[in-house]
């Protein structure tokens, strides 16, 4: 959705059935079209263990084209990504992405790790926690949290989101997904629910008075994106979120789905 649709919804929800002037909504969204423009970029960080998926998610969300390895782990300095949205969203701007280095590769790159993150994890905007959904022991992550990120910036933690990546293999695993449709099935589903349950009273163990939102999603399977986004939309502060709405780029699950089982609107969109 460009920025213009989303001033268009806002005038709606505040007005109703009532049309507003077009010489007024034009002024109206060429005001927040400024506001958004010389705002600085909003900025996320894409943190976890090695190997949960992070610069896979980050492509999903935004299209960013990074590398992305399944033999080794592949972002050994904090990757500043800035992607521009001028023509795939509709506006002038970007945000600025970054692929952290995974925790928890080995001893020896750990404490450099910690450094990066403590530099720059105080300047970002919303944290997005990833972890293998497949794992059930997540004493390490609640270390780190508890240890390592409430050190950094408390306050960051008022503005992280748990993502658990990988969906597809929980249990009964991949071969229950539901290939045609793209969707889990019901006994996975039910699996993955209780998941994201464990994970929630895992870490308010460490973390009592957290509140922030968790996501079960697959960046292979483009599934449960936007539900991602929107999580880490609402950990934004309030005043920067026009500028994070603007700029999302989501891969689409559909196009993973059988065209066969879309709508027939979806379907001519598959075809042109």
């Amino acid at each position: 959705m460009d920025l213009r649709n989303l001033v268009q919804g806002l005038a709606r929800d505040i007005l109703g059935d009532q049309k507003m002037p077009d010489e007024d909504f034009e002024k109206i969204y060429r005001m927040i079209e400024d506001k958004v423009d010389n705002e600085p970029p909003p900025r996320f960080a894409f943190i976890g263990e090695t190997g949960v998926g992070k610069s896979s998610t980050l492509n999903a969300l935004f299209n960013a084209g990074l590398t992305v390895s399944h033999v080794e782990a592949c972002t050994q300095n904090v990757q500043g990504v800035e992607v521009s949205f001028s023509e795939v969203a509709g506006v002038n701007g970007a945000l600025v992405a970054y692929d952290m280095p995974g925790l928890g590769e080995s001893q020896l790159k750990q404490r450099e790790h910690i450094a990066l993150y403590e530099r720059v994890l105080k300047d970002v905007d919303v944290a997005l926690w990833i972890l293998d959904a497949q794992h059930r022991a997540i004493a390490s992550v609640q270390q780190y949290l508890e240890q390592e990120l409430r050190s950094i910036n408390t306050r960051l933690l008022d503005r992280m989101v748990i993502a658990l990546n990988k969906v597809e293999l929980v249990y009964p695993g991949e071969t229950a997904w539901h290939p045609l449709a793209n969707l889990p099935s019901e006994e996975q589903e039910q699996n993955i629910n209780g998941r994201i349950l464990d994970v929630q009273r895992k870490i308010r163990e460490v973390l009592p008075t957290w509140k922030g939102t968790i996501i079960g999603y697959s960046a292979h399977k483009h599934y449960n994106l936007p539900q991602l986004f929107d999580a880490m939309m609402d950990a934004v502060p309030d005043k920067r979120r026009w500028v994070v709405a603007s700029r999302k780029a989501l891969a689409d699950f559909l196009e993973l789905v059988d065209p066969q089982l879309l709508p027939p609107e979806k379907r001519r969109e598959r075809t042109i």
